[in-house]
């Protein structure tokens, strides 16, 4: 018992010669005073960073990824950034789980060309290429950037404060297929795509 009130003083008497508060900002003598934490702003509207660390001047927007198209997507990215695979979306989900982060400028001005990057197959490729427009409006609070993957070969980009719910409700398949037989690979109508690494 001596040995835990022990114990418990002596981390009291560090926490105070550190001047850790419950900001934990220092109190060292001769130090400006600790500023608030001030969460990063885009086009006028509150970002949410998430646990993860950004560069600084960047905002990192959790990616969730909605595939209208016919086939599954093993792996797709924004502006480098991965977002993760994706199955076939069903007229509720849209195929994804979020992943942390795209990297967004703070201050960025809309619209801005952002570079969405995939493969259906990551062990043989190809790996297509395409730069859309993420024109807005900005939803507040902006959580979530949104990629979506139309059967036409088109994507859409967006920023939400919640996941939105599918923008085509199409049945599948199974997790990789939209149907049995038959599937449509549009990817290189409005793309560039390459066998390799992007």
């Amino acid at each position: 018992m001596r040995g835990i009130q022990t114990a418990t003083v002596l981390v009291i008497a560090i926490l105070a010669m550190t001047g850790c508060g419950r900001d934990g900002a220092s109190a060292r003598p001769g130090e400006p005073a600790a500023t608030a934490y001030t969460p990063p702003m885009l086009n006028g509207r509150q970002l949410y960073t998430g646990p993860h660390r950004t560069p600084k001047g960047m905002k990192g927007l959790t990616i969730v990824g909605y595939n209208y198209t016919d086939t599954y997507i093993d792996s797709f990215r924004v502006n480098g950034a991965g977002g993760g695979n994706l199955e076939v979306s069903t007229p509720t989900a849209g195929g994804g789980k979020g992943t942390c982060c795209a990297p967004v400028r703070a201050d960025m001005p809309l619209p801005a060309p952002v570079e969405i990057t995939w493969t259906r197959d990551i062990r043989r490729g190809p790996w297509c290429k395409q730069t859309v427009l993420l024109e807005g409006p900005v939803r507040e609070p902006a959580n979530y950037f949104e990629v979506h993957f139309y059967q036409d070969g088109r994507i859409e980009v967006s920023i939400s404060d919640f996941p939105s719910p599918p923008r085509v409700r199409v049945p599948r398949h199974n997790p990789d297929m939209r149907y049995a037989e038959g599937n449509v690979n549009n990817d290189e109508k409005l793309s560039e795509c390459t066998h390799g690494r992007p």
